[in-house]
């Protein structure tokens, strides 16, 4: 009777535990990272940057104002009119000198404003599809890490499950002993492989508590909140899909930004061609005579001559860099779609195999190997077999559903780097 309110009290706090710990879907975990992680914060407040850049790039340059002195002799006395008697005969020397206020504008070209905005607005939308390219790989470290979480606690059952028979082992071991029916190193035996399994299960334990970290890192919140996943698995049916490269083409944000940073390049191009229109400007200036003579003013209009070859080299030269870059950019969308077509291929491949696997485990490997245990255990609790060939039937059990859990990871984080290729979230 007290055992059994043990066992009901210890039943009562795992579940008051588990029931403390967090739920998380990948979904849930998918909607965080978007909207919190500060990577792709950074990118949107860089989008803003342009766009606020943009608002201003039809401005003109600022307007010059000076105020002088405009031809005027250094010899103060020249300042004022002068009366001077040669030969008898008065003569007046006009004042020399004016004091002089003067405005200049510079006025664009239209033309050259308008190129120029239009490619400081087209800025914006690489950095968010550059955006989108990250968060795809993010929710791609996101998913695995989530899997992994996923498959060991599937592992901790298995090793739950092989301490319990363990115990149940070393305890009718030892009341064999007491009646001379047992083994004595097959208790220590059983003893030891219960120790084993307390080590991998701090291993599991430290592995799944680094992926917990991993994952809050990536919502952006307490590394050391605890949550427990979906115990969901689901596989999907890649292999069999046709690899089409204008799936690629239009799902990857990495070649849609390609793609719009092609189409910056050729805009900054057409404001680099737009240099060889001339700008214009306008220049005012009022003079204050000195001596009483009349004011004077002076109004010019400007024009550039962006065509002069000494002028012209510069946006000639940088419209020839563009074609250049424009052609990089081309080259390096057409060696990522080849590289990732490639790896869809091999990725299903590689899944084809692994279920392939994955079928010999569920269909032969496990079954044979359970049945196997549950004989032994059966003839052992009959005390027509050995306790050691009891625990090499369950070590292999065990170790058996090790590694159909380790095909199974294999298998879904093939499935993660396939969507992550056609950046399905």
């Amino acid at each position: 009777m007290l055992k059994n309110k043990l066992a009901g009290l210890a039943l009562l706090i795992m579940v008051s535990v588990s029931s403390n710990a967090q739920v998380l879907t990948y979904d849930t975990i998918k909607s965080a990272i978007i909207q919190s992680n500060p990577m792709l914060e950074m990118y949107a407040n860089q989008a803003k940057s342009f766009d606020a850049m943009a608002t201003g790039a039809k401005a003109w340059d600022a307007p010059q104002i000076g105020f002088g002195f405009f031809m005027t002799p250094y010899q103060t006395s020249y300042w004022k009119t002068q009366t001077q008697t040669v030969d008898g005969m008065n003569s007046t020397m006009p004042a020399m000198g004016n004091l002089m206020i003067q405005g200049k504008q510079m006025i664009p070209n239209p033309s050259k404003l308008r190129a120029n905005q239009t490619y400081m607005q087209a800025m914006s939308s690489v950095e968010l599809e550059t955006q989108r390219a990250q968060a795809n790989m993010l929710l791609a470290d996101a998913k695995m890490n989530y899997y992994d979480i996923q498959i060991i606690d599937k592992k901790l059952q298995v090793l739950t499950e092989a301490e319990k028979t363990l115990q149940v082992m070393i305890t009718m071991g030892e009341k064999n002993i007491a009646y001379n029916q047992g083994s004595l190193a097959s208790i220590y035996k059983a003893k030891s492989q219960l120790a084993l399994l307390k080590k991998d299960r701090s291993m599991l334990e430290n592995e799944r508590n680094q992926k917990v970290y991993m994952i809050n890192t990536l919502m952006n919140r307490d590394k050391t909140i605890s949550f427990t996943v979906d115990t969901t698995i689901t596989i999907q049916q890649y292999e069999t899909q046709i690899v089409d490269t204008s799936n690629i083409i239009s799902n990857r944000s990495d070649l849609l930004a390609i793609d719009k940073n092609i189409r910056v390049t050729q805009l900054k191009q057409k404001a680099e061609l737009y240099k060889s229109r001339p700008d214009f400007g306008i220049e005012y200036g009022h003079m204050f005579s000195f001596g009483g003579n009349p004011n004077l003013f002076t109004l010019m209009g400007m024009v550039t001559v962006p065509i002069a070859p000494w002028s012209s080299k510069m946006y000639k030269s940088n419209v020839t860099a563009a074609n250049y870059q424009i052609k990089a950019m081309q080259n390096e969308k057409a060696a990522i779609i080849n590289e990732s077509t490639g790896k869809l291929y091999g990725l299903q491949n590689e899944i084809k195999s692994t279920k392939y696997q994955l079928e010999l485990y569920e269909t032969i490997l496990l079954p044979a190997i359970k049945k196997t245990y549950d004989v032994s255990m059966i003839a052992y609790a009959q005390n027509t077999g050995e306790l050691f060939e009891t625990l090499d039937a369950r070590m292999n059990l065990q170790m058996t559903q090790m590694q159909y859990y380790d095909i199974l990871l294999e298998l879904l984080t093939l499935q993660a780097e396939y969507e992550k290729q056609l950046q399905i979230y």
